[in-house]
């Protein structure tokens, strides 16, 4: 997506690995979504995230679509330091990626289809111990 890139500010060759992952998306968020609709013209939640690892950072992309096209759109870019990273933990349960960051300020957690058993997720967090 060369949105993302640009997005990013970033180039290919930067980028150490890739991933799509989903944020739950709790109550609140579809009363949040409903009631924004209802006043703007809506689109969806962004509960589906890119993560992009680079030498030391991570980024979390927040994917959204527009509402008139449905076109994909980068709604917002969150950039976490790969310092700040306390704990990345990947849990496979009925092919299924749980992920578990531990953050200095925060935990926040994602999920990610492994129907296909390529285990992206977990890879991921292997490559984040080598780089810390």
């Amino acid at each position: 997506m060369d949105e993302l890139n640009l997005a990013l500010k970033l180039k290919d060759e930067d980028m150490i690995m890739k991933i799509k992952v989903s944020k739950p998306v709790t109550t609140k968020d579809m009363i949040n979504n409903f009631i924004g609709n209802l006043l703007v013209a809506g689109g969806d939640i962004a509960n589906n995230i890119i993560m992009v690892l680079t030498k030391d950072s991570l980024y979390l992309a927040a994917i959204g679509h527009v509402a008139i096209g449905y076109a994909e759109e980068v709604r917002s870019v969150d950039k976490i330091s790969l310092e700040d990273i306390e704990e990345f933990k990947v849990y496979d349960k009925d092919s299924t990626e749980i992920i578990e960051i531990k953050l200095k300020q925060g935990n926040i957690s994602f999920t990610r289809d492994n129907s296909k058993g390529d285990n992206l997720a977990l890879a991921l967090s292997k490559v984040i111990d080598d780089l810390k």
